[in-house]
């Protein structure tokens, strides 16, 4: 079903959610944007993508408080105010979402959910587009339990391969409360600070012509270090090597927009690593299970002279990520990495979470 909503825009932050699966990433500014945005890396877990509720009826989000029929037709979006922006893409071994609810903190447990049905990616992607999020959908033999009790639980999507009998990551969730019986209810919203509206209306080209002159004297642009809204990076293929569990991964491109072409001083980026923590549990890993070897991404980049540092373990301590001398660096910088977890021998398993902030200052 399509959705039809008024036009929005969110006003533009450098610092954004880096998910690492389902270990979430953080990562920090050079310089501090003014304008507050939505928080679109909310879910009850911290995972990098809301759930926004959307009606089929109205194409808009259903706010807050609002109690929601157990037949209405619902869908889940991650942005919170255009549905047809899609979650982003699920792992390469995903064979398909599957549409759950659960008990509140057994999300990532297969075995634990109540009720579930497929769903389904866009045509060609891995990506799921406006998940299904009706109560009705749910099998009856399996949700009649949950009807008749009513009660506090969590609804959402993931993704899974083998028949849906294993779980491979998280996509996103919210809290529900269900009305005994009747099973009305209403969902936990992510919270959202300030969005810039766009008037609504058809597009239309306008040819613009305009003359530019060079300042006098000459000044230097912006410094600014960019990362994609709700970008995340998925560590998968987990496989024990030497007896330690062991997955790969690699960090989303960000950029380095370093336009001081006057001054060029230069600049560092550096990277840091909180613990890891099982969101199922208390146990925790250090931040050394994570090796991250930085490099600087070829395509899109305009800069010269930026040399990424060689790899190193997780800590607390910032650590050196890429560097431009003096005199080097200005342009656009697109910097990723390769990410290898190792977990200590005799490690729990399940989800661990853990954050990277990367910074980046002016020499």
């Amino acid at each position: 079903m399509k959705i039809s909503t008024s036009k929005k825009v969110i006003a533009a932050i450098a610092t954004v959610g880096l998910g690492l699966g389902a270990l979430g990433f953080s990562a920090s500014a050079a310089t501090a944007a003014e304008a507050d945005v939505c928080a679109t890396g909310w879910t009850p877990s911290g995972l990098p993508e809301a759930f926004f509720p959307y009606s089929l009826d109205t194409g808009e989000v259903i706010p807050a408080g609002t109690v929601i029929k157990y037949d209405d037709g619902v869908v889940g979006a991650p942005n919170p105010v255009d549905p047809e922006i899609p979650y982003l893409a699920a792992p390469d071994d995903a064979f398909e979402p599957r549409i759950f609810i659960s008990p509140r903190g057994k999300e990532n447990v297969i075995s634990e959910w109540l009720s579930v049905y497929a769903g389904t990616f866009m045509p060609g992607t891995k990506k799921v587009l406006q998940s299904p999020a009706s109560l009705e959908r749910f099998d009856a033999a399996t949700f009649g339990a949950v009807k008749v009790a009513g009660g506090e639980y969590s609804l959402g999507f993931a993704y899974t391969k083998n028949n849906g009998v294993t779980l491979v990551g998280l996509g996103a969730y919210a809290h529900v409360t269900l009305t005994p019986g009747t099973a009305a209810w209403t969902i936990d919203l992510p919270e959202c600070k300030k969005v810039v509206e766009e008037a609504d209306g058809s597009p239309g080209d306008i040819g613009v012509e305009a003359p530019v002159v060079a300042p006098e004297p000459p000044v230097d642009g912006k410094f600014e270090l960019s990362i994609p809204a709700g970008a995340k990076a998925t560590l998968s293929g987990a496989k024990l090597v030497d007896g330690k569990s062991t997955a790969t991964g690699v960090l989303p491109t960000f950029d380095v927009i370093d336009e001081r072409a006057v001054s060029k001083k230069g600049w560092d980026a550096t990277a840091s690593v909180t613990e890891f923590a099982r969101t199922s549990g208390t146990e925790k890993i250090g931040a050394d299970a994570l090796t991250i070897a930085p490099k600087v991404v070829a395509d899109g980049t305009t800069s010269t002279g930026v040399a990424a540092q060689a790899g190193f373990q997780g800590s607390a301590t910032a650590k050196p990520f890429a560097t431009a001398a003096a005199g080097t660096g200005v342009g656009t910088t697109k910097l990723s990495a390769d990410l290898t977890f190792v977990a200590p021998a005799g490690s729990v398993e399940g989800t661990y979470t853990s954050k990277v902030t990367v910074t980046v200052v002016s020499k």
